[in-house]
């Protein structure tokens, strides 16, 4: 008995040659950083000036027009329209998306506020 100590109750007899643990599953092929995204129209809201909806597959929100494209402060989302101007020629804009979890304006928009001070060309 002496030397048994500390062997336990498993398989083998503790000196290695046990039955290994395979290869296993992988871990996948990983899901990309995100693809063109679905169809998105952005429509001018009916009653603020400079806040637009956007409206999308699954959901709506708000969005206000990014004066400097391809840059996200936040970490908010970006939503891109393509149109056509007056020449035709075509317009790319970027909006970004409005949290109203996030925004005590936007929160005050989506709850119905009458009269928003913050527009195009006011000073805040």
């Amino acid at each position: 008995m002496k030397g048994d100590f500390g062997k336990g109750k498993g398989k083998g007899d503790g000196k290695g040659k046990g039955k290994g643990k395979g290869k296993g599953k992988g871990k996948g092929k990983g899901k990309g950083k995100g693809g063109k995204g679905s169809a998105v129209v952005v429509e001018p809201h009916k009653v603020h000036a400079g806040i637009f909806v956007s409206r999308g597959k699954s959901e709506d929100s708000l969005a206000t027009l990014n004066l400097v494209p391809g840059v996200s402060v936040y970490g908010e989302k970006r939503v891109q329209t393509e149109t056509t101007d007056a020449n035709g020629a075509p317009e790319k804009k970027e909006y970004r998306v409005w949290n109203p979890y996030r925004s005590k304006l936007a929160a005050a928009v989506v709850g119905g506020i009458d009269n928003c001070k913050v527009a195009p060309g006011a000073k805040v």
